[in-house]
Parts: structure tokens; sequence; C-alpha cells
């Protein structure tokens, strides 16, 4: 099959991240949204087959990226809940415009 010059093929951005018993977990990068002193990303669990696609949950997940001494990022759950109140409802209205979802409703 041929496709045509306006045909696009999405490629997802796989983050690689290893639990506290060092099992790697893939991730796919959602969006990213950075302020003049954090970076934060909204991620999902990534799933490979077609089973695990049907069968898997897509929540998405809202963390702050940090840095060790050594510049490697690495990701932690964001700990003040008006800070992930307030990024999550930006990464989520983010992610709804950019796959025309709806995932939630933003608290008041």
């Amino acid at each position: 099959m041929a496709l045509n010059d306006n045909e696009e093929y999405y490629e997802p951005d796989i983050i690689s991240v290893s639990d506290d018993d060092g099992n790697e977990i893939l991730f796919e990068l959602l969006e990213r949204y950075e302020t003049d002193e954090d970076v934060y990303v909204a991620v999902t669990r990534y799933y490979e087959t077609d089973e695990e696609i049907v069968d898997g949950d897509f929540e998405v997940i809202t963390l702050k990226v940090e840095s060790d001494e050594n510049g490697n990022e690495y990701l932690v759950e964001i700990e003040d809940e008006m800070e992930y109140e307030q990024i999550s409802d930006i990464l989520m209205a983010m992610v709804e415009k950019k796959y025309d979802v709806e995932y939630f409703e933003p608290e008041q």
C-alpha cells in the first residue's frame, strides 16, 4: 500500500524507566510542559502488542523531571498537592488538544 505525501505514521516517544527493583518499564511520552524552574511530563504505559493495547488502561500519569549531580534525568512524583493539580490540569489540556480526546473535567 502506497502512502500519500500527506499521510503520517505515528511514532511514539518512548521513555524507559527502571523501578526500585531494577525492572524496566516503558512509557509513552504524551506531552511535556516547562516552567522557568521545572519540567513536567504526561506519560502513559507503553504497550507493544495488540493484546496489551486492548487490555491496557491508558492511565495518564503526571510526573516531574529531576536531574542528579551528573545531569542524568529521572522522573519523580509531584509531592505538593496544589502543584500536582495545577500541572496535571495544564498537561491534560495539552494531551486532550493534541490527541483530540477528553479524559476528565478539571476540578474547580
